[in-house]
This record gives C-alpha cells, structure tokens and sequence, in this order.
C-alpha cells in the first residue's frame, strides 16, 4: 500500500462521513418520495469483498496491489458498470464521491460499503427520473420534436462526456428519445405507434427497477474489483452459481450462442458451432440482441435488461421458435434486423469435425485440396467414463477424416479453424501431436511462476504433407495453440485473418458466498511468445468482413499484455519463412481480381470513414440512411455480379453462408495459396 495512503484517508474521513449522510439521508428520502427501495448491504457482503481482494492482491495471475491506484480503477469502472451509457449520474452527482479514487481501497480492506451503496441508489433514483421523464413526455400528447433542429447524439459510451448536472442530463434524455422517434419515422411508423411502442418499453423498465435488489448492487461492487484484473475475471452470485450448474437440457433449450452484457446491450461473443443459431446462419458475433419474442407474440424490449434474464427469456421448448430483433456488429448506425431460430440443443455431432475436399485446375494438372473444418475441440467426457471404447474426440475424428483423405490423393490439407472459440486444451495438444512426430505443444505459466510444458511424446504421425490453418478473427484459445504451435515449426501456413488472443486460463474457486472466477496462467507458444492479447498473425492475410474494431482481446478492458517466455527446443520442417513472401505476393494479385475479398475490403473502408455520431435532424438521416443503404446494395450487386448471380433490391436477400467449400471463397483462396507452395516445391 502506498505510504500517503493513510494520510490521504485520515484527511479525507471526516469529508466522506458527513457524505456519507447526507447521501444515506437523500436516499432514505428517494426511496420515500419515489417508492424505491433503499438498497444496504450487510457483513456477509464485507466478508465477501475482502475475500476477492485477497484473490486480486495474491491469487490472480497479475497480481494487483491494493493501494491507490487500484482503488481509482475500481471506483471508474464501478461508475462503468452502475451507469454503463453515462446517461444517469452527472459531474454534480459524483462530485462528493470523487474521494474514493484515493480512498477506496481502505474502505474495501476494511469491508466498508456505505459509499458505494449511498452511490448506487443515486443512480437508482436518476435512472427513475429519466425513465419517468420520458414517460411524461411520450403520454402528453401535445409533446413533439423539432426534427429539423440541428443537434446529434454519440452513438457510444466512451464517446460521451458525463453530463454536467441535471439540467444536461434532462437534455441528454430528450435527444436519446428524440433517437428512438427518428429510428422509428425512418421505419415508416407513425408518430403515434411510436409513442406507443416506447411507452410500453419504458413502463417495464419502471417495473424492473423496482425489482433491482441487493443482489444487483453486490454484483455490482463485486465485479468492479474483478473486471481491473483481467476482462475474464469475475464474480458470480449463489444464484449465479445456481444457474451455472443447472442441466437445462431436460426441458429448456437455447440457441448456441455465447453472450455478454455490453453497456446496456446485450452482445453476442460467438456462435457456438453447429448450433440453432449457426444453423440459421443469421446471427453473429458482435450482434447486439435488443428485442427477444416468443412464437406468435410481440417483442420484449431487453436493451438495459440483467444478462440472466435475457438469456432466460431466449430460451424455451426444444423445436419452438424464438425471434430476436438485432444490431448487426452492434453498429447502432445500423438498422435492427429481425431473425428467427428454432431452439434446439447443441449435439456434439453437429460441432464435430467434417471433410471435403476441393480441386483445382493448375498447369500441374488438378490439384486436391483436402479441407478438414474443426468447429470446436471437442471431447466426450461422458463416454469416455462410461468406459465406451469409441467415444468422440478432435483428434480421434480429425485421424479418421485424414485417412479418408489421404486415401482420395489429396496434395494437401487446409485444417479451417474459422469462428472456433477453442475448448479442451489436452485435444489442443493432441491434435498438434497427429502433424509432428514430438516435440513440445505448448507452454502454461500460472500465478507463480511455474511454467508446464506440454509435450508430444509420440513420435507418430498421420500426415506430413503440405498443410494450410485457415482462422479469423473469432479464432481464439485452443484454436491459437494449434495454430501457433503449426506456424513455429513451420509445419503449416497460417492463413487468413488475425485470431482472438484470448491467451489467459481461468479458474473457479468457492468463496463464503459465491464463486470468483479468476485469472491464473497464461498461454505462450513453443517459440516462447504468448498468444494474448495479439493472437496469431497469419501468413498470408485474407480481409475479413470481421469488424477488428469490435471483435477481440485488444478491444476489452484491462485485457492483460502481451509478453514472452524463454523458447523451447524445436525443429522446424519446411523453411517456410523463405517462400512466404512469394505466397503473399502472388494472393495479392489474385485478391485484386476475387469479388468476394475486394467486397470485404470496400466494407471495412467504408466502415472506416463512418462517423460514431448520429444526426437528430430527420431529413440528413433519412437521407444517410438511403445512402448507406444504396452503398452496400450496390456492393453487393457488384459482388453477384462478379460471381454470375443475378442483382437483388433487398441487401436482405444476399446470404453470406456458402453450403460447401467450392463456393467459399477464403476456402478457394487458401487452396490456391497451397496450390502455390505446391509449385515451389516441385
């Protein structure tokens, strides 16, 4: 702890007792005045806290010392997490809570919650006005917006500076609904259906303010202390826990996806290969889901809603269908797209590994390309103990699929490991084992210091020909083992785009109450570089319609560094190095004529240039948004085109989803950079 901590704390302990009053006192009398509950905490809670620090201070990978510095983080993202859009607490709220940045960390220590509590119900009783402000506003009939009034709005949070006082904010919350009348008037709804449609959103946002209870307020406190260690630290409730270990499969299914809150959205991570949703082939990661529906009912509004009940609220029967109204990338320049997914649960058949293969016409003759598309790695605990001799793994499919390949001739492999999030770390290993004959995998060093090395002892292999790793952007974790360890021994060309770097292992441990979810090792490739936070940079790179900017370790808060470990002992087995710059050159040219890669990279430069602000005069959006829709359906148009399809009127009515390799174009243009290697080495 810093030595002017006590100092600093002893001068500021009689100005934070007389706020915490005056705070305590205002919220006695919001909660009278405005019949909210007043939310406390108890010494359960203080007991819990301080468990946390010592996990933080002494447990967690990067350890964090308690002392000033921790205790702004936490005071700046505990204000992130209570007021996530910046639209409820002002400069002149906070003003008399400012202290805790140098304060706060003795407070915690000591198991002292008021402030943060007295703090907390302030922003229950700001989001109340402003939820009754616009109440107020959409039932009087006589209300209207000035939409030629020239004046904007900041689509993100960051982007927004907290209001000055409550005179701004009220400000703030009229443009906000001023929005939501533009978005609507845009989608040909009448002034009237609008008031409507949002009256109904605000009057269940009251309702569930009321609901808000201690337990929101300590998840709260809590995971402000986990989320300044690491963005995959965290706390979880008793009924977090509850939930976590519950086998939803005997009556309640859902639709494969990975979520997380994101300010007051809720964001899709990824979707979980061969699932209802990946089936669908409509959502995907970094959507924003702002409305779920039943079958044959209207939409519920979830933008502000608890994670937990979202999630509850999407799942449902199996075979029943559930309609979620999303922002594509969570771009809220975007228009929300409505989709529709069958609930069904996620088979580990549908996730396993398939084959096929491609061929190609060369001045060599045809060339075979062997694709082996990897959705997740994989392994069936269940019947395995269940002693079950032919129970399903990665490396046990991947085996067989080679072998079938290898017995069509093929002249080479492309293992594509596109949108795999990971999953076991032993197939990870296991699966590197199948293309060397032995040598180390990949390194784990934990909180300690220990490093483990883990090894491929077998000197078997199955295949020792060419090899291409096909990965994106939501390539991530055991994904980025594999392909590190391919790239450092040369074995295989990486291709694509750059992966996740999701390169930290977590780990659960009970607490008195709870669990905490914590940091404790880290991954680092065999050359001794880690595969957090930068992830795996391809080869040859393909562009992506992935948008960098939203997707990925280095976009998260608090995302630990990159760094390095000492390099192992290795061989290399082709001198890959040499020939790659040839490779890239050639797909460079090739790229130049392919509709599909030119069509990802006018995307992303359009994308580029786009403003994060939103214009609240009604004739300029409507008319950005007729020209941002006439941009991409005459993208489109020319992709189709390009590839002999006919032109379309709806940019709705393009899939993205290719049924089989020959019509995935990052399939061909990795077959062709194989086909390129081939040609060098003959």
């Amino acid at each position: 702890m810093q030595k002017n901590c006590v100092s600093k704390f002893w001068h500021f302990a009689r100005l934070s007792s007389m706020c915490l009053i005056i705070s305590i006192g205002s919220s006695q009398t919001i909660a009278n005045e405005l019949n909210l509950p007043l939310l406390t905490t108890n010494s359960d809670n203080s007991q819990v806290i301080k468990e946390i620090l010592e996990f933080v201070a002494v447990e967690h990978y990067q350890k964090r010392e308690i002392n000033n510095d921790f205790a702004s983080d936490v005071y700046q993202q505990y204000l992130d997490i209570i007021d996530p859009q910046r639209m409820f607490l002002s400069l002149q709220d906070i003003q008399d809570y400012d202290y805790l940045s140098t304060a706060l960390d003795e407070q915690l220590l000591a198991g002292d919650l008021e402030a943060l509590t007295a703090l907390f119900n302030v922003k229950q009783k700001r989001q109340w006005q402003a939820t009754n402000f616009k109440l107020q506003w959409l039932r009087n009939e006589q209300n209207s917006f000035d939409f030629e009034r020239q004046e904007s709005l900041a689509i993100y949070a960051d982007q927004l500076p907290r209001q000055t006082d409550y005179s701004q904010l009220e400000d703030l919350w009229r443009r906000q609904l001023k929005n939501q009348f533009i978005y609507g008037l845009i989608e040909d709804e009448t002034e009237a259906q609008i008031r409507s449609r949002i009256v109904k959103r605000y009057e269940v946002q009251l309702k569930r303010l009321l609901q808000v209870n201690e337990r929101d307020l300590f998840d709260a406190i809590a995971n402000s202390l986990t989320m300044v260690t690491d963005p995959h630290s965290s706390y979880l409730s008793p009924r977090q826990v509850e939930d976590f270990n519950i086998d939803m499969s005997l009556s309640l299914e859902g639709i494969g996806a990975v979520l997380q809150r994101d300010n007051d959205y809720t964001k899709v991570v990824r979707v979980v290969a061969g699932g209802p949703a990946d089936k669908a082939g409509e959502l995907k990661a970094a959507d924003y889901i702002v409305g779920v529906a039943q079958e044959n009912s209207e939409f519920v509004d979830v933008v502000g809603w608890r994670l937990d009940d979202v999630v509850n609220l999407i799942r449902g029967p199996k075979d029943s269908q559930v309609s979620l109204q999303i922002i594509p990338e969570g771009d809220l320049k975007k228009r929300p797209k409505t989709i529709q997914i069958i609930r069904n649960k996620v088979k580990l058949e549908d996730q396993a590994a398939t084959q096929d293969i491609v061929t190609l016409e060369t001045e060599m003759g045809p060339q075979k390309i062997g694709i082996i598309t990897l959705p997740n790695f994989y392994f069936d605990h269940a019947a395995y103990s269940n002693g079950e001799e032919d129970f399903r793994s990665t490396t046990r499919d991947v085996y067989n699929l080679v072998t079938e390949l290898k017995s069509a001739q093929v002249d080479g492999i492309i293992i594509d490991l596109r949108n795999n999030g990971g999953g076991s770390l032993v197939e990870a290993n296991q699966l590197t084992g199948l293309f060397i004959r032995q040598g180390p995998t990949v390194q784990v060093r934990y909180n300690n210091g220990y490093i483990q090395k883990y090894q491929d002892r077998n000197p078997f292999y199955v295949y020792d020909g060419p090899m291409a790793v096909l990965v994106n952007r939501v390539s991530a974790s055991a994904s980025e083992i594999f392909a590190g360890a391919m790239q450092d021994y040369q074995r295989a060309l990486i291709v694509g785009g750059q992966t996740y770097g999701k390169g930290t292992v977590q780990t659960l441990t009970d607490l008195s109450q709870g669990q905490i979810k914590y940091t404790q090792a880290k991954f680092y490739r065999i050359s001794g570089a880690s595969t957090q936070h930068q992830g795996v940079i391809p080869d040859v790179t393909l562009p992506m319609l992935i948008d960098h900017d939203h997707v990925g370790e280095s976009n998260l808060d608090y995302a630990l560094p990159w760094d390095q470990v000492a390099a192992l002992e290795y061989p290399r087995y082709f001198n890959l190095p040499q020939i790659v710059p040839y490779l890239q050159q050639q797909q460079a040219q090739r790229g130049d004529m392919d509709p599909d890669l030119l069509y990802a990279i006018k995307v992303k430069d359009y994308r580029d240039q786009e403003e994060d602000i939103l214009s609240l005069d009604l004739a300029q959006r409507k008319t950005e948004w007729a020209a941002k829709k006439q941009w991409y359906l005459q993208a489109i148009n020319n992709l189709r085109e390009q590839s002999g399809q006919d032109t379309i009127t709806d940019i709705d009515e393009h899939e993205f989803n290719y049924e089989n390799a020959e019509d995935d174009p990052y399939i061909q243009a990795t077959a062709e950079v194989l086909v390129d290697w081939l040609r060098l080495s003959q």
